[in-house]
């Protein structure tokens, strides 16, 4: 207990330093023994997730477009089925018509068709996807119904050009525990004169070695444990992952060994 009760005083002697280490020490915990929870919330945010995709289908006037509209709207992961492209497409070839001049003319069967926009969400796979297009096709038959490839809105090809999606796509779940790790690495920097400056009067006056490596060793510890339990309750805990949390804590737990001097906290 004096040395868990050390490691919190070290941390109260410079608060922003100290909270900076104890944030990025549970936050890399967090990250090492939950990463499986990591990747699934990057798929999440993933602009193919984030925006709804969509397909249109043409349908000629033979097929009753309200029974497939009914039919589609049953499905899971269907959202939403706009039927007002019709009347855009209509317009859109009058306007041509009407541009390629009088002797031009439209037969009238051209224009009995139905022309529906499937919004469906982006929760569903890209299987998924296709099969809600598949499905479109075969209850019209394929003479009767064409239907576009699915597509995602602009928006997701700007995203997708955006440097950190471009990271997360590469990177993934290990780009993410990467950062969190660098940035434990800088706060444990900042904040190791704090526990030697401690440590050093302690050792000086209360005849104790190494304190400083025993403070900052129980912290990590505690920390240690309480996420890997957390790990194991959710279970998202992976021994390799747990492996590579423990070698990061004893790697730069080693430096705090040294018997270096007093330095004056900032």
């Amino acid at each position: 207990m004096f040395y868990l009760k050390e490691f919190f005083k070290s941390i109260g002697e410079s608060p922003i330093r100290g909270m900076s280490f104890l944030f990025f020490s549970c936050l890399l915990a967090m990250g090492l023994t939950h990463r499986p929870w990591i990747a699934s919330t990057i798929e999440k945010v993933s602009p193919e997730k984030m925006v709804n995709p969509y397909f249109v289908a043409v349908i000629d006037g033979s097929v009753d477009a309200a029974k497939i509209k009914n039919v589609l709207l049953k499905l899971p992961g269907v959202v939403n089925i706009d039927d007002k492209e019709s009347d855009r497409s209509r317009s859109k070839l009058n306007a041509l018509v009407g541009q390629l001049g009088s002797d031009y003319t439209l037969d009238a069967n051209l224009l009995n068709f139905k022309s529906l926009r499937i919004v469906m969400s982006p929760s569903l796979s890209m299987e998924s996807l296709d099969f809600v297009r598949n499905q479109v096709v075969k209850m019209g038959g394929k003479d009767h119904v064409s239907a576009t490839d699915v597509k995602f809105p602009e928006v997701t090809g700007v995203m997708k050009a955006h440097p950190f999606y471009h990271y997360l796509a590469r990177a993934g779940d290990w780009g993410v525990v990467g950062i969190i790790a660098f940035m434990w690495m800088i706060s444990y920097w900042l904040c190791y004169d704090v526990f030697r400056s401690r440590s050093y009067i302690i050792e000086k006056f209360q005849r104790k070695k190494l304190v400083a490596a025993k403070s900052i060793a129980t912290g990590l510890s505690v920390v240690f444990v309480l996420f890997a339990a957390i790990g194991i309750w959710n279970g998202t805990l992976k021994f390799f992952d747990s492996i590579i949390l423990l070698m990061i804590f004893s790697v730069f737990w080693t430096f705090s060994m040294q018997d270096w001097r007093w330095k004056p906290t900032l």
